[in-house]
């Protein structure tokens, strides 16, 4: 999965008109694509089980990259889900 297919997925899952509540609650000059966390939980959680954990680090790093909130949200889920043991070189 790239980063441009995930936050495509975030995107779907935006609710219309949620980004300038968003953006407005806060007050971080960052794009917004006005999807709840639940729904990013769900996409997460759909991403961890398919990718292995050099995957997910690609990901999440390319994530945060894109400096989206949504996407910043979800690199930090799926590192946070990695099972990243302290041995892991490649963390």
């Amino acid at each position: 999965m790239t980063a441009d297919q995930a936050i495509a997925a975030l995107r779907a899952r935006a609710s219309p008109g949620k980004a300038a509540e968003m953006v407005a609650y806060h007050k971080v000059a960052r794009p917004h694509l006005g999807t709840a966390n639940p729904a990013i939980d769900a996409a997460v959680k759909g991403w961890r089980a398919a990718l292995d954990l050099p995957a997910r680090l690609a990901l999440a790093e390319a994530l945060w990259a894109s400096n989206i909130h949504e996407a910043r949200i979800a690199s930090a889920k799926l590192l946070t889900q990695a099972g990243i043991r302290p041995d892991d070189s490649v963390a």
